[in-house]
C-alpha cells in the first residue's frame, strides 16, 4: 500500500526568493518522448503518436496505448491496451489486459491528515521543498484483466487475473483473480467462475502461449466458458506450459524501458 505520511527527513526547504512553479510532466512533442514512443514502435507495440507521454516505461510487443494515453514509470505486456485519456502510474500491466478510457492507475495519495490537501509540502516543483516526491509502492495488474472506463485504482494495489473493475470505481483494496467489483469504494459483485473452472483457468494460464496457438484456437476464445470448453482448451495447450505454466502477472516481451 501507498506510504501514509511524507518522509520530511527525505526534503529540505528551499530558501530566498520563491521561484516559479515548474511542470516536469513529460511533454508530448519532446524529442525525449517521441524517441520513447519511436522505441516502443519498433518493439512490435502500437503506441500513437498523438499526445501520448511515456516517461521511463516499457511496452510489450504488439501492445495498443490509444491517444491521449500517459505511461510514467511503467510496463506493459504483451497485447495489452491502454485507452485514450487513461494515465498509468508505476504499474505493471499484464498481458491481454485492458485499461478503458480515462481511467487512472497506480494513483498516488494525497494525504488528508496533513494541514493541507495540496502536495506542495512533498512536490518540488512548486518551489517550497526540494527533493524527490515521496516513494509510492507500484500496482499490478493481472494477466487479461478489464479495468473500465473512468476507473481510479490506487497505488499499491494488486488486481489478479482474469479480474473486472467496473467503469467508474475506485479500488482500494487487492481484488482477487476472476473477481468482478464495482462502485465506490469497489466491493465484490461476483466472482467471475466457479471455484473449479477458476483454478483451472489459472493453472492454463493461456496468456502465456505462443499467440499462434491462440489463433488456432479463437473459436473457443469466442464461446461462454464451460467444463467442456476448458478441456479442449487444456488439451490444446503447449506441453511446456502443462508441465509448468506461469502465473501471467506483468508484462511479456516487453521492449527496452524508454527515459
Amino acid at each position: 500500500m501507498p506510504v501514509r505520511r511524507p518522509p520530511s527527513a527525505r526534503l529540505s526547504t528551499t530558501a530566498g526568493p520563491m521561484p516559479p512553479t515548474v511542470n516536469r510532466w513529460p511533454r508530448s512533442m519532446s524529442l525525449t518522448n517521441l524517441r520513447a514512443i519511436a522505441r516502443a514502435r519498433r518493439g512490435g507495440a502500437t503506441v500513437s503518436y498523438n499526445q501520448v507521454k511515456v516517461a521511463d516505461s516499457a511496452v510489450g510487443r504488439n501492445a495498443l496505448v490509444m491517444e491521449h494515453a500517459l505511461l510514467w514509470g511503467s510496463e506493459i505486456g504483451r497485447y495489452a491496451i491502454v485507452g485514450r485519456f487513461a494515465s498509468l502510474f508505476l504499474t505493471n500491466l499484464g498481458p491481454y489486459s485492458a485499461v478503458a478510457e480515462k481511467s487512472v492507475i497506480g494513483a498516488a495519495p494525497h494525504w488528508p491528515e496533513l494541514v493541507t490537501t495540496h502536495v506542495f509540502p512533498v512536490n518540488e516543483e512548486f518551489g517550497f521543498c526540494a527533493g524527490p516526491w515521496p516513494s509510492v509502492t507500484g500496482t499490478t495488474i493481472g494477466a487479461d484483466t478489464w479495468i473500465g472506463a473512468s476507473a481510479t485504482v490506487c497505488g499499491g494495489i494488486r488486481i489478479g487475473n482474469g479480474a473486472v473493475v467496473g467503469a467508474g470505481a475506485v479500488v482500494t483494496r487487492d481484488v482477487s483473480d476472476y473477481e468482478m467489483v464495482a462502485g465506490v469504494p469497489a466491493r465484490r459483485i461476483r466472482m467471475r467462475f466457479d471455484d473449479d473452472l477458476l483454478e483451472r483457468l489459472l493453472r492454463l494460464a493461456w496468456w502465456s502461449w505462443p499467440p499462434e496457438v491462440v489463433r488456432d484456437q479463437l473459436e473457443l476464445f469466442r464461446r461462454p466458458l464451460t467444463a467442456d470448453v476448458l478441456d479442449q482448451l487444456e488439451a490444446a495447450a503447449p506441453s511446456a506450459a502443462r508441465r509448468d505454466p506461469p502465473p501471467g502477472v506483468g508484462p511479456s516481451e516487453s521492449v527496452g524501458r524508454a527515459a
